[in-house]
């Protein structure tokens, strides 16, 4: 989170350029990006005359925010800053997000849950039909995998640009 004086000006580093914005009365939330490095950056006013700073908040996700902290500071001065993983998401989550947009794709394009499930979710199973299919883990855990994926673009998508 980055303290400002105005918001309405987000100071990206150069070769960045804002990718996703959301101005609410008090924040403005920007994801930024360059080639494939991207910044996700709250910004909050500051009463006038007062010094920009970064806020990070104290919580469990402190650590990564620390690590983002210096990440954006190293950019914003065009010093070399590499590919510091720690401010995004694992390879893991990263694999779970873009499932989730797959399923959620499917689901737009009409895609059935049985269709989703041996295409993305299980693809090297063989199709299940009737009853077996019903009764199935292969079924339960589709579905949920579907409202997880519902509920990210609900509510998720939000919380990660506002670092929830």
């Amino acid at each position: 989170m980055l303290a400002t004086a105005d918001i309405s000006t987000v100071p990206l580093p150069s070769g960045f350029e804002p990718l996703v914005g959301e101005q609410g009365q008090d924040e403005h939330h920007v994801v930024a990006g360059s080639g494939a490095a991207r910044l996700r950056i709250c910004l909050r006013p500051l009463p006038p005359g007062s010094v920009e700073s970064l806020i990070i908040l104290r919580d469990r996700s402190a650590p990564e925010r620390l690590s983002a902290a210096l990440h954006f500071e190293r950019m914003a001065g065009n010093r070399p800053h590499g590919s510091d993983r720690a401010a995004g998401p694992t390879a893991y989550r990263r694999g779970r997000l873009i499932q989730l947009l797959a399923i959620c794709d499917g689901l737009v394009a009409g895609a059935g849950t049985r269709d989703l499930a041996f295409a993305l979710v299980f693809p090297h199973h063989r199709p299940l039909a009737g009853a077996t299919w019903k009764g199935s883990g292969e079924r339960r855990h589709t579905l949920r995998l579907i409202a997880e994926a519902r509920r990210q673009v609900a509510t998720g998508y939000r919380a990660l640009l506002r670092h929830k």
